[in-house]
């Protein structure tokens, strides 16, 4: 439009013009005319944050019906957030962004690619409305699996049950969420270990946190909760101890660093379990008690059980195999031979396996000094205080207040599942799991994840979630769709998607080797719902305007926190552009024109598990009747009280914090026990190996993905029951040879949910150089590299390479380097200020976790030399 960013930021300066004008200049004009601002009328409206997933409570001032300002709700301070971070503040740009969508855009020209001009046409929301209800109707007709559903912000900005529904009632299993392009491996380490994630260490009693990559001063899924809670902490004297290769805003915070090699996590966290075993800091209780570490384990790997598939413990009152049940006592540890077979306990089996792993034997490999490792392990063991109580509110409980904590850090890795295994294993030796100060479990006991994956063939879903590739994936593979489409029939799918929706989501853009990701695109028509011109509605074939969450209803459920829980709203305060309809109103009004509009408020109530009030069929709903049934079933109250507070939230006493956990679900005889060893990854190795011998393509799909001529040895070592050494050394350390430097990718404060920040004016100056990334690179190899501080460089991996400006630092190892991402966008239809940095996504490695589908953004390897 030949505005430049400073005289864009000079327009959006008066702001009561924004209310009114769409047009850019008439905006810098209107700055440049203002007059002194009159009060005149303020109201202050409570709501929810929605630029990331945190869902801060805020207070938004609005002063003649125009947004002015966003503060933190001092109501929603004791259940969560203090303060608001940079992006929450400077939500009220996204609103009143010029270059947002304010109609619907059709296709003219067929062609799809980056350098396709789509010729844009604006036409009504009746055309729009019709042209894609028309095109779900064939589909459906034919065959409902061709249509492929992707969310990624969608979700927190209406819950993703509404999507679920969506797409049930029209007949498609592909509704394809982002998990795994964020935390998924740490998501199912959990599951298949304790039945249940999101776990949060309980840090109001904690004395002693091992932090591994989760790095809450920048992004988290509790970040705002996590940010403040820590501060409080190290106050109260908890140390903190931070392990990730670069000097994040977290390890800044931190009592000590410890620089870690990339993707060794796993051997610094083996060795600790060696330390803690041999150093006798196990709490045997709780492992007898609690785990199944006292069951009995064969030399194939599997659990001795009685003919009612009970598995057995070495009983030490009779000497022999029983079940654990009223009576029975346990034998930790020992060897033992049974029917003149061979057994050992499943601790027994991680003791002999953690032997050898030494501080001393990993050190090198960690880029640790081993005296470092074992002080560490053995202050973790000092400070777990085994066999101490404390009574809070007249009740006695185990207090155990030492916490290891990752997100991404950790996970996003090609064996992110096992990393955090390694972690959980850590933590279960001491028996800090949901006692006081330790690591509080969220919802724990749902068997069904604890259980061999039924390892479908041929996948369902496009996303091969669930699949003998797969097979523990319960969340969304959300970087795997799209490699499907492309070749189907590699992975025995027997359809071809001829149709993907995308709400408020840049999938191809935000993943793995994410130029290839683009190709499906050009196969498919496409929709897709947003606010912005992203690069994946540049390849769309009808593009639908939404309203932000400040001109919207939608709900999340809150981020619990181990004192309350919350249930969190947002309304419409404003509607700049007079949008007639939000996100879930278009879904409504394309499954009234496609003809499943009956089936999908059938699917809402089955999803959300509607009681009283529910929907009912034939009746015409917009977005705030419907969330008045969502909030009144959530929460029993009105939406009223939602639209008038925000959210809705209660304290839980010390029973619910404490004792509804591991004590209800696990502790004594008779109950589930949590899996120190996860027998049934044996029992979904046989059963993907017995399919990849009928199935040539199985074998095929693993030889690519890991490189390997012995796919069946492959599929042992990532399906195996305890994590093992061979975990540290994912694809690209072992084959790329020729690429000597660590590429790890991170989170910067001022980008998430990348779509609504690159163009969001405030953010792009918070700090000097926040409009763009770089690479930081060690000042010793910059050196050797004969690379100057703001040198542009070449950054190349075995798939790709891109142009960077190198930030020498000392806050990075010098055999990594390390790039945010979130930059680098290319859709024309953003402006030139808004396509800054670097694409990182596109240099990345694809070789996913097989245990999570988790994608492996952490695992490349590169090699830099000045552009």
């Amino acid at each position: 439009m030949g505005v430049t960013r400073r005289e864009f930021l000079r327009g959006i300066s008066a702001l009561s013009a924004l209310a009114v004008f769409s047009d850019i200049s008439k905006i810098a004009r209107a700055a440049e005319n203002s007059k002194p601002f009159n009060e005149g009328e303020v109201k202050y409206f409570k709501s929810t944050c929605k630029m990331c997933v945190n869902f801060c409570g805020i207070k938004v001032k609005v002063q003649n019906g125009v947004i002015r300002a966003i503060y933190p709700d001092e109501k929603r301070a004791p259940y969560f957030n203090w303060g608001n971070c940079p992006k929450g503040i400077s939500g009220i740009w996204n609103t009143y962004n010029p270059y947002r969508l304010k109609k619907p855009l059709k296709r003219t020209n067929p062609k799809k690619g980056p350098n396709e001009d789509p010729g844009w046409v604006e036409i009504s929301w009746e055309e729009a409305f019709n042209i894609v209800a028309e095109k779900l109707k064939q589909i459906r007709q034919s065959d409902p699996r061709k249509l492929v559903w992707h969310h990624g912000h969608g979700k927190y900005l209406l819950d993703d049950e509404w999507m679920k529904a969506f797409t049930a009632a029209f007949g498609t299993p592909n509704m394809v969420h982002r998990t795994t392009t964020c935390e998924a491996a740490k998501h199912v380490a959990d599951e298949i270990t304790w039945g249940g994630h999101e776990p949060l260490p309980d840090l109001e009693y904690c004395r002693y946190l091992i932090n591994m990559g989760g790095n809450y001063f920048e992004a988290d899924q509790w970040a705002r909760w996590l940010d403040h809670a820590t501060i409080e902490a190290k106050e109260r004297g908890m140390k903190l101890v931070v392990v990730e290769p670069r000097l994040s805003n977290l390890a800044a915070k931190a009592d000590e660093w410890v620089p870690i090699k990339p993707g060794k996590d796993v051997l610094f966290l083996l060795a600790m379990a060696n330390v803690l075993i041999s150093e006798g800091y196990v709490d045997r209780e709780f492992l007898i008690n609690y785990t199944n570490a006292p069951f009995l384990v064969g030399e194939d790997g599997k659990f001795l059980r009685d003919e009612n598939g009970n598995p057995l413990v070495w009983d030490t009152v009779t000497n022999s195999a029983k079940p654990f049940v009223e009576g029975v006592k346990p034998a930790l540890e020992g060897s033992y031979v049974i029917d003149g077979k061979a057994y050992r306990t499943a601790f027994q089996v991680l003791a002999d396996y953690v032997r050898d792993i030494t501080p001393e034997s990993v050190a090198e490999e960690c880029g640790i000094p081993a005296e470092q490792i074992r002080r560490i392990a053995k202050e973790f063991g000092e400070n777990a205080r085994i066999g101490s109580t404390i009574v809070i509110d007249g009740k006695e409980l185990r207090y155990r207040p030492v916490c290891i904590y990752t997100f991404r850090g950790l996970a996003a890795k090609e064996h992110g599942a096992q990393n955090w295994r390694a972690g959980l294993i850590v933590m279960m030796l001491v028996g800090a799991i949901d006692a006081v100060g330790g690591f509080l479990l969220h919802k724990p006991g749902k068997t069904s994840y604890m259980e061999p994956s039924k390892a479908e063939y041929p996948p369902s879903r496009i996303d091969l979630k669930k699949s003998v590739f797969l097979p523990h994936a319960t969340h969304d593979v959300a970087q795997q769709a799209m490699f499907s489409m492309l070749e189907p029939e590699k992975y025995g799918i027997d359809y071809e998607p001829e149709m993907q929706m995308f709400f408020a989501t840049n999938r191809p853009f935000s993943t793995s080797n994410a130029e290839k990701q683009f190709e499906a695109l050009a196969k498919t028509f496409n929709v897709v719902i947003d606010i912005t011109m992203t690069e994946t509605a540049w390849y769309a074939d009808i593009v639908f305007p939404d309203r932000t969450y400040l001109e919207a209803y939608g709900y999340y459920g809150g981020r619990w926190t181990p004192h309350a829980r919350h249930y969190t709203l947002h309304y419409p305060i404003v509607n700049v552009f007079n949008i007639p309809y939000q996100n879930l109103e278009i879904m409504f009004e394309l499954a009234k024109r496609a003809g499943f509009y009956d089936e999908f408020l059938e699917k809402i109530n089955e999803k959300f598990k509607f009681k009283n009030p529910k929907f009912e069929k034939g009746k015409d709903y917009d977005a705030r009747a419907a969330f008045d049934i969502l909030w009144r079933n959530k929460t029993g109250q009105p939406i009223e009280q939602g639209i008038r507070d925000g959210f809705y939230g209660k304290f839980v006493d010390v029973e619910e914090r404490y004792l509804k956990g591991a004590e209800a679900k696990f502790k004594g005889p008779g109950k589930p026990k949590m899996h120190l060893y996860c027998e049934e990854l044996i029992h979904s190795a046989e059963k993907v190996i017995d399919l990849m011998k009928k199935h040539e393509n199985i074998k095929r799909v693993f030889e690519e993905w890991y490189e390997t001529d012995n796919a069946e040895e492959e599929v042992k070592l990532r399906l195996s029951p305890i994590p093992r050494k061979e975990h540290a050394y994912p694809t690209p350390h072992k084959k790329a040879k020729d690429y000597p430097l660590y590429l790890i990718t991170f989170k910067r404060m001022y980008r998430n949910q990348s779509g609504y920040c690159n163009i969001n004016p405030i953010l792009n100056q918070v700090a000097h150089d926040s409009d763009y990334n770089d690479v930081w690179i060690h000042p010793d190899t910059a050196r050797r590299l004969k690379i100057d501080d703001g040198d542009k460089v070449v950054v190349e991996s075995r798939v790709g390479k891109l142009v960077a400006i190198a930030r020498l630092t000392e806050g990075i190892r010098p055999d990594t380097v390390a790039i945010s991402y979130h930059y680098g966008h290319w859709s024309p239809g953003y402006p030139e200020w808004a396509r800054k940095g670097s694409w990182v996504n596109k240099i990345l490695e694809y070789h996913p976790d097989m245990v999570s589908g988790m994608n492996s953004f952490n695992d490349t390897k590169v090699r830099i030399y000045k552009a």
